[in-house]
């Protein structure tokens, strides 16, 4: 689960990172040029914010991944002890 969950926070990331084709893309349709303009500086906010929000969503994927590869060595060595165990009981 905390796997997937890793995955899952990395693809947000890689949207976000093609959202900047966005950025310019609509300004012509508003007609009136202080509205297009309103609209660049908002589309320019949104991309700094939107940066550092995908920079903490990276983050958040690699402490997850890293958790799962944390917690399948310690299952494997917890498996191996259990297996160990079973091994010399049964001499």
């Amino acid at each position: 689960m905390i796997r997937g969950m890793g995955v899952g926070l990395g693809r947000i990331k890689d949207a976000f990172d093609g959202l900047d084709k966005l950025r310019g893309q609509y300004e012509g349709d508003f007609g009136d040029g202080g509205l297009a303009d309103r609209f660049g500086e908002f589309a320019g906010d949104w991309e700094h914010h939107r940066e550092e929000l995908g920079e903490e969503v990276q983050r958040l994927a690699g402490i997850a991944e890293a958790a799962a590869r944390t917690y399948d060595g310690v299952d494997g060595e917890l498996a191996r002890a259990l297996r160990a165990a079973g091994a010399s009981k049964n001499r």
